[in-house]
């Protein structure tokens, strides 16, 4: 059986297919529309064309008929005279030739002079290395007199030590104060550990803890004490000469003691600013620092 449908649904259904209708009629105008408005814009530029072109041979037409100067008197002269122009073929072959001849010379002319150009370029320029060269050589030599200077004065400062040390072995006898094997010598060094001077005022003597430190020279004790740099350290004076003996672990003498040579006078220990134990050993004249390696043999 069919459903039955109620009034109110018909209306509805009635109302929605006079919509569709209403709105697939306005598209179909819209669309009519549009396209007699660009038809009717095509045919307006084609009016506008013909009109200027109407007017442009209008106009060209109203200078031909009111101007005579295409046709003056003076136009008509100088087409005469160009007509009348004895043209000789033989002379322009003649000056064609003589141009391209003389065209050609100054080619070889400039050719020449760039060859000229050059070489005198390459004499200037074989002069400029040759300077460079001797400058180079010069400040070579000059460079090698500074060094030569410089080791010069070098050799001037280990002469004065050695000087110092002559006159050091003149005024005292020397042993060694230890025996071990030297682990830092006199001079500039890397610091490599913690609590090494660049600048190495003695020598190091490497040993075990508690060995004996002998005098290396007859003399009184000026200092038997302890820092935080030297540790426990002893100083003995023979007159301008002094000898230092530094990192002890104990100290057998005190200050104002009269010591001999290879008399015990502290232990080796690792005491102040050490790396291990060792014995640090100066020698001084009148402050000056003297490299013990100049008067002991160790």
């Amino acid at each position: 059986m069919e459903r039955t449908i109620s009034d109110e649904e018909k209306i509805k259904r009635a109302i929605e297919i006079s919509q569709r209708r209403n709105q697939n009629y306005y598209s179909r105008e819209t669309a009519r529309v549009n396209v007699n408005n660009k038809k009717n814009y095509r045919l307006f530029r084609k009016m506008i064309l013909q009109i200027i072109i109407c007017l442009l041979i209008y106009f060209i037409f109203y200078l031909i008929t009111t101007t005579n100067y295409a046709f003056s008197d003076q136009v008509i002269e100088g087409t005469n005279s160009i007509l009348n122009y004895d043209i000789n073929i033989e002379k322009i072959y003649k000056d064609c030739e003589n141009f391209f001849v003389t065209t050609f010379k100054n080619n070889e002319k400039n050719q020449e002079n760039n060859t000229v150009d050059n070489s005198v370029t390459n004499n200037s320029i074989n002069t400029i290395q040759n300077t460079i060269e001797k400058s180079m050589i010069d400040n070579k030599l000059v460079a090698n007199n500074a060094i030569e200077v410089k080791e010069e004065e070098k050799k001037e400062e280990k002469t004065e030590m050695q000087k110092d040390a002559e006159k050091v072995k003149e005024l005292c006898k020397f042993q060694k104060p230890l025996s071990g094997v030297i682990t830092s010598g006199f001079g500039e060094r890397e610091v490599t550990l913690k609590g090494m001077t660049a600048d190495h005022k003695g020598i190091d003597i490497a040993s075990k803890s508690g060995t004996s430190i002998k005098s290396a020279i007859n003399g009184t004790v000026t200092v038997s004490e302890q820092n935080s740099e030297y540790g426990k350290f002893i100083k003995i004076e023979n007159g301008e000469v002094m000898t230092v003996y530094a990192h002890c672990n104990s100290l057998k003498v005190k200050k104002g003691d009269k010591v001999k040579i290879g008399q015990t006078i502290a232990t080796v220990g690792s005491t102040g600013n050490s790396t291990g134990p060792h014995l640090h050993f100066e020698i001084r004249l009148s402050g000056r620092y003297i490299d013990p390696k100049y008067i002991i043999n160790f």
